[in-house]
Protein backbone atom coordinates (compact mmCIF):
# COMPACT_ATOMS: atom_id res chain seq x y z
CA UNK A 1 0.00 0.00 0.00
CA UNK A 2 2.82 2.39 0.90
CA UNK A 3 4.63 1.59 -2.35
CA UNK A 4 1.50 2.32 -4.39
CA UNK A 5 0.94 5.58 -2.52
CA UNK A 6 4.53 6.58 -3.17
CA UNK A 7 4.14 5.77 -6.88
CA UNK A 8 0.97 7.85 -7.09
CA UNK A 9 2.67 10.80 -5.41
CA UNK A 10 5.71 10.59 -7.70
CA UNK A 11 3.51 10.30 -10.79
CA UNK A 12 1.33 13.27 -9.86
CA UNK A 13 4.37 15.33 -8.84
CA UNK A 14 5.91 14.51 -12.20
CA UNK A 15 2.79 15.75 -14.00
CA UNK A 16 2.93 19.05 -12.14
CA UNK A 17 6.63 19.52 -12.87
CA UNK A 18 6.07 18.63 -16.52
CA UNK A 19 3.33 21.25 -16.83
CA UNK A 20 5.57 24.03 -15.59
CA UNK A 21 8.42 23.04 -17.86
CA UNK A 22 10.73 21.41 -15.30
CA UNK A 23 11.30 18.36 -17.46
CA UNK A 24 14.45 17.06 -15.77
CA UNK A 25 12.82 17.01 -12.34
CA UNK A 26 9.65 15.54 -13.83
CA UNK A 27 11.61 12.68 -15.40
CA UNK A 28 13.16 11.77 -12.05
CA UNK A 29 9.71 11.49 -10.48
CA UNK A 30 8.30 9.51 -13.40
CA UNK A 31 11.21 7.06 -13.12
CA UNK A 32 10.32 6.43 -9.49
CA UNK A 33 6.66 5.97 -10.40
CA UNK A 34 7.65 3.52 -13.15
CA UNK A 35 9.00 1.11 -10.52
CA UNK A 36 5.36 0.26 -9.88
CA UNK A 37 4.11 -1.89 -12.81
CA UNK A 38 0.70 -0.25 -12.53
CA UNK A 39 2.19 3.15 -13.44
CA UNK A 40 5.12 2.01 -15.58
CA UNK A 41 3.42 2.46 -18.95
CA UNK A 42 2.06 5.96 -18.39
CA UNK A 43 5.21 7.07 -16.58
CA UNK A 44 7.44 6.03 -19.49
CA UNK A 45 5.14 7.86 -21.91
CA UNK A 46 5.58 11.10 -19.98
CA UNK A 47 9.31 10.49 -19.72
CA UNK A 48 9.41 10.22 -23.51
CA UNK A 49 7.38 13.41 -23.96
CA UNK A 50 9.70 15.28 -21.59
CA UNK A 51 12.74 14.01 -23.49
CA UNK A 52 11.19 15.12 -26.78
CA UNK A 53 10.48 18.54 -25.32
CA UNK A 54 14.16 18.83 -24.39
CA UNK A 55 15.25 17.70 -27.86
CA UNK A 56 16.47 14.24 -26.81
CA UNK A 57 14.73 12.35 -29.60
CA UNK A 58 16.89 9.20 -29.42
CA UNK A 59 16.24 8.74 -25.71
CA UNK A 60 12.56 9.50 -26.28
CA UNK A 61 12.31 6.54 -28.67
CA UNK A 62 13.73 4.24 -25.98
CA UNK A 63 11.23 5.54 -23.43
CA UNK A 64 8.30 5.17 -25.84
CA UNK A 65 9.31 1.57 -26.51
CA UNK A 66 9.46 0.84 -22.79
CA UNK A 67 5.96 2.26 -22.47
CA UNK A 68 4.75 0.16 -25.41
CA UNK A 69 6.11 -2.99 -23.75
CA UNK A 70 4.16 -2.29 -20.57
CA UNK A 71 1.10 -4.54 -20.09
CA UNK A 72 -0.68 -1.88 -18.03
CA UNK A 73 -1.74 0.19 -21.05
CA UNK A 74 -4.90 -0.20 -23.09
CA UNK A 75 -4.95 -1.01 -26.81
CA UNK A 76 -5.89 2.60 -27.61
CA UNK A 77 -2.96 3.94 -25.59
CA UNK A 78 -0.60 1.50 -27.30
CA UNK A 79 -1.75 2.74 -30.71
CA UNK A 80 -0.98 6.33 -29.72
CA UNK A 81 2.47 5.24 -28.54
CA UNK A 82 3.17 3.49 -31.85
CA UNK A 83 2.25 6.70 -33.66
CA UNK A 84 4.63 8.70 -31.46
CA UNK A 85 7.39 6.15 -32.06
CA UNK A 86 6.89 6.42 -35.81
CA UNK A 87 6.87 10.23 -35.71
CA UNK A 88 10.01 10.43 -33.60
CA UNK A 89 11.92 7.92 -35.72
CA UNK A 90 10.85 9.77 -38.86
CA UNK A 91 12.18 13.05 -37.44
CA UNK A 92 15.50 11.29 -36.79
CA UNK A 93 15.71 10.05 -40.38
CA UNK A 94 15.36 6.41 -39.31
CA UNK A 95 12.78 5.76 -41.99
CA UNK A 96 12.91 1.94 -42.05
CA UNK A 97 12.16 1.75 -38.33
CA UNK A 98 9.53 4.44 -38.71
CA UNK A 99 7.82 2.41 -41.44
CA UNK A 100 7.88 -0.63 -39.19
CA UNK A 101 6.11 1.28 -36.39
CA UNK A 102 3.55 2.79 -38.75
CA UNK A 103 3.00 -0.64 -40.30
CA UNK A 104 2.20 -2.23 -36.94
CA UNK A 105 -0.19 0.61 -36.21
CA UNK A 106 -1.96 0.25 -39.55
CA UNK A 107 -2.36 -3.48 -38.98
CA UNK A 108 -4.14 -2.73 -35.71
CA UNK A 109 -6.13 0.28 -36.92
CA UNK A 110 -5.97 1.20 -40.64
CA UNK A 111 -8.02 4.37 -39.99
CA UNK A 112 -5.77 5.76 -37.26
CA UNK A 113 -5.12 9.43 -38.01
CA UNK A 114 -2.96 9.82 -41.14
CA UNK A 115 -0.91 6.64 -40.74
CA UNK A 116 -1.76 5.36 -44.24
CA UNK A 117 -0.64 8.64 -45.83
CA UNK A 118 2.57 8.60 -43.79
CA UNK A 119 3.39 5.08 -44.96
CA UNK A 120 2.71 6.02 -48.57
CA UNK A 121 4.89 9.12 -48.34
CA UNK A 122 7.77 7.20 -46.81
CA UNK A 123 7.47 4.42 -49.37
CA UNK A 124 7.56 7.03 -52.15
CA UNK A 125 10.74 8.45 -50.70
CA UNK A 126 9.15 11.87 -50.28
CA UNK A 127 8.58 12.17 -54.04
CA UNK A 128 5.21 13.05 -55.52
CA UNK A 129 3.69 13.40 -58.97
CA UNK A 130 1.99 16.52 -60.27
CA UNK A 131 -1.68 16.71 -59.44
CA UNK A 132 -4.29 17.18 -62.15
CA UNK A 133 -4.64 20.89 -61.36
CA UNK A 134 -0.86 21.38 -61.48
CA UNK A 135 -0.69 19.58 -64.82
CA UNK A 136 -3.43 21.82 -66.22
CA UNK A 137 -1.62 24.92 -64.98
CA UNK A 138 1.62 23.75 -66.62
CA UNK A 139 -0.18 23.18 -69.93
CA UNK A 140 -1.74 26.65 -69.73
CA UNK A 141 1.67 28.23 -69.13
CA UNK A 142 3.17 26.38 -72.11
CA UNK A 143 0.34 27.60 -74.32
CA UNK A 144 0.64 31.17 -73.00
CA UNK A 145 4.29 31.32 -74.04
CA UNK A 146 3.27 30.82 -77.69
CA UNK A 147 0.86 33.76 -77.44
CA UNK A 148 3.43 36.23 -76.13
CA UNK A 149 3.92 38.23 -79.40
CA UNK A 150 0.16 38.65 -79.82
CA UNK A 151 -0.29 39.66 -76.20
CA UNK A 152 2.50 42.23 -76.45
CA UNK A 153 0.95 43.77 -79.56
CA UNK A 154 -2.43 43.97 -77.84
CA UNK A 155 -0.89 45.63 -74.78
CA UNK A 156 0.88 48.15 -76.97
CA UNK A 157 -2.38 49.09 -78.70
CA UNK A 158 -4.15 49.36 -75.33
CA UNK A 159 -1.42 51.63 -74.00
CA UNK A 160 -1.73 53.94 -76.98
CA UNK A 161 -5.50 54.16 -76.49
CA UNK A 162 -5.09 54.94 -72.77
CA UNK A 163 -2.61 57.67 -73.63
CA UNK A 164 -5.12 59.36 -75.91
CA UNK A 165 -7.86 59.10 -73.27
CA UNK A 166 -5.55 60.63 -70.65
CA UNK A 167 -4.90 63.65 -72.86
CA UNK A 168 -8.65 64.12 -73.28
CA UNK A 169 -9.34 63.84 -69.54
CA UNK A 170 -6.72 66.45 -68.66
CA UNK A 171 -8.96 69.13 -70.09
CA UNK A 172 -12.09 67.92 -68.34
CA UNK A 173 -13.64 70.33 -65.86
CA UNK A 174 -13.53 67.71 -63.08
CA UNK A 175 -9.78 68.20 -62.91
CA UNK A 176 -9.89 71.98 -62.85
CA UNK A 177 -9.02 73.45 -59.46
CA UNK A 178 -11.81 75.31 -57.74
CA UNK A 179 -14.38 74.18 -60.27
CA UNK A 180 -17.84 73.20 -59.07
CA UNK A 181 -18.67 70.02 -60.95
CA UNK A 182 -22.01 69.38 -59.33
CA UNK A 183 -24.12 71.94 -57.45
CA UNK A 184 -26.00 69.31 -55.46
CA UNK A 185 -22.73 68.10 -53.90
CA UNK A 186 -21.76 71.39 -52.33
CA UNK A 187 -19.36 72.43 -55.10
CA UNK A 188 -17.05 69.46 -54.58
CA UNK A 189 -15.56 67.70 -57.55
CA UNK A 190 -15.99 63.90 -57.82
CA UNK A 191 -12.35 63.26 -56.90
CA UNK A 192 -12.71 65.15 -53.59
CA UNK A 193 -15.97 63.37 -52.84
CA UNK A 194 -14.40 59.97 -53.50
CA UNK A 195 -11.39 60.75 -51.30
CA UNK A 196 -13.62 61.97 -48.47
CA UNK A 197 -15.66 58.79 -48.70
CA UNK A 198 -12.50 56.71 -48.59
CA UNK A 199 -11.27 58.55 -45.50
CA UNK A 200 -14.61 57.95 -43.78
CA UNK A 201 -14.45 54.24 -44.59
CA UNK A 202 -10.90 54.04 -43.25
CA UNK A 203 -11.91 55.82 -40.05
CA UNK A 204 -14.81 53.41 -39.67
CA UNK A 205 -12.47 50.43 -39.93
CA UNK A 206 -10.15 51.98 -37.36
CA UNK A 207 -13.07 52.44 -34.97
CA UNK A 208 -14.04 48.78 -35.42
CA UNK A 209 -10.51 47.64 -34.62
CA UNK A 210 -10.31 49.89 -31.57
CA UNK A 211 -13.57 48.52 -30.17
CA UNK A 212 -12.11 45.02 -29.98
CA UNK A 213 -10.86 44.37 -26.51
CA UNK A 214 -7.98 42.13 -27.51
CA UNK A 215 -7.10 41.90 -31.18
CA UNK A 216 -5.00 38.92 -32.14
CA UNK A 217 -1.55 39.73 -33.43
CA UNK A 218 0.41 37.66 -35.95
CA UNK A 219 3.33 35.77 -34.40
CA UNK A 220 5.44 32.69 -35.17
CA UNK A 221 6.40 31.03 -31.90
CA UNK A 222 7.28 27.46 -30.99
CA UNK A 223 4.78 25.80 -28.72
CA UNK A 224 4.16 22.47 -27.01
CA UNK A 225 0.87 21.00 -25.88
CA UNK A 226 -0.42 17.90 -24.16
CA UNK A 227 -3.61 16.47 -22.72
CA UNK A 228 -3.47 15.60 -19.04
CA UNK A 229 -3.45 11.87 -18.38
CA UNK A 230 -3.26 10.95 -22.08
CA UNK A 231 -0.56 10.21 -24.58
CA UNK A 232 -1.84 12.92 -26.93
CA UNK A 233 0.68 15.70 -27.21
CA UNK A 234 3.16 17.30 -29.50
CA UNK A 235 4.68 20.46 -30.83
CA UNK A 236 3.30 23.17 -33.04
CA UNK A 237 3.81 26.70 -34.26
CA UNK A 238 1.70 29.39 -32.68
CA UNK A 239 0.53 31.86 -35.33
CA UNK A 240 -2.08 34.31 -33.98
CA UNK A 241 -2.02 35.30 -30.32
CA UNK A 242 -4.11 37.29 -27.86
CA UNK A 243 -4.32 37.18 -24.06
CA UNK A 244 -7.39 34.96 -24.44
CA UNK A 245 -6.49 32.53 -27.19
CA UNK A 246 -4.39 31.60 -30.19
CA UNK A 247 -4.22 29.73 -33.47
CA UNK A 248 -1.89 26.74 -33.58
CA UNK A 249 -0.50 24.80 -36.54
CA UNK A 250 0.60 21.21 -35.93
CA UNK A 251 0.60 17.81 -37.60
CA UNK A 252 -0.78 16.30 -34.39
CA UNK A 253 -4.56 15.89 -34.54
CA UNK A 254 -6.61 17.07 -31.55
CA UNK A 255 -10.39 16.83 -31.05
CA UNK A 256 -12.72 19.78 -30.54
CA UNK A 257 -13.37 20.34 -26.85
CA UNK A 258 -10.08 18.83 -25.71
CA UNK A 259 -8.48 20.50 -22.70
CA UNK A 260 -4.78 21.02 -23.25
CA UNK A 261 -1.79 22.31 -21.35
CA UNK A 262 0.41 24.59 -23.44
CA UNK A 263 3.87 26.05 -23.29
CA UNK A 264 4.73 29.02 -25.49
CA UNK A 265 8.37 29.80 -26.16
CA UNK A 266 8.75 33.54 -26.83
CA UNK A 267 11.88 34.58 -28.68
CA UNK A 268 14.61 35.81 -26.39
CA UNK A 269 12.84 34.74 -23.17
CA UNK A 270 14.46 32.32 -20.77
CA UNK A 271 11.34 30.49 -19.64
CA UNK A 272 8.22 29.50 -21.59
CA UNK A 273 4.76 30.90 -20.92
CA UNK A 274 2.78 28.08 -19.31
CA UNK A 275 -0.95 27.95 -20.07
CA UNK A 276 -2.54 25.60 -17.53
CA UNK A 277 -5.82 25.28 -19.42
CA UNK A 278 -6.64 25.76 -23.11
CA UNK A 279 -9.75 24.39 -24.82
CA UNK A 280 -9.81 23.43 -28.49
CA UNK A 281 -12.59 25.55 -30.06
CA UNK A 282 -12.18 24.63 -33.73
CA UNK A 283 -10.05 22.41 -35.90
CA UNK A 284 -8.94 22.52 -39.51
CA UNK A 285 -6.32 20.78 -41.59
CA UNK A 286 -3.14 20.80 -39.48
CA UNK A 287 -4.31 23.72 -37.36
CA UNK A 288 -6.70 24.44 -34.52
CA UNK A 289 -7.90 27.30 -32.34
CA UNK A 290 -7.42 27.48 -28.58
CA UNK A 291 -9.25 29.49 -25.95
CA UNK A 292 -7.19 30.06 -22.81
CA UNK A 293 -9.27 29.04 -19.80
CA UNK A 294 -6.73 28.82 -17.00
CA UNK A 295 -3.43 30.60 -16.49
CA UNK A 296 -1.49 32.47 -13.86
CA UNK A 297 -2.18 36.24 -13.84
CA UNK A 298 1.52 36.89 -14.33
CA UNK A 299 1.54 34.77 -17.49
CA UNK A 300 -1.49 36.63 -18.84
CA UNK A 301 0.30 39.92 -18.22
CA UNK A 302 3.36 38.64 -20.08
CA UNK A 303 1.21 37.63 -23.05
CA UNK A 304 -0.48 41.05 -23.06
CA UNK A 305 2.94 42.71 -23.12
CA UNK A 306 4.07 40.44 -25.94
CA UNK A 307 0.94 41.23 -27.96
CA UNK A 308 1.41 44.96 -27.40
CA UNK A 309 5.03 44.75 -28.52
CA UNK A 310 4.09 42.81 -31.66
CA UNK A 311 1.27 45.21 -32.52
CA UNK A 312 3.47 48.29 -32.10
Amino acid sequence: MDQRKSSVECYERGLVLKRIGMCHEAIENFKKAALNPEYAGRAHVHIALCLKADGNQEEAVVAFRKAFASPSLSSEERRHILYHIGQTLESLGRYAESLEAYGKLRNEDPEFRDVTQKIKRLCDGGRRTLSESETSWQSWMDEARTLTPTVLALLEQTGQWLGRQAETLKGHRWFEKGNSASPDRGGQDPYSIAMAKRRNQSAGRDRMVNTRRHARVPVRLRSQFSADGRTVGGEGELRDLSPWGCRMTSTVAVPIGADLKCRIFPKGAGSPFVIDGATVRWISREEFGLAFTKMHPGVQQQIEQLCSAQAA
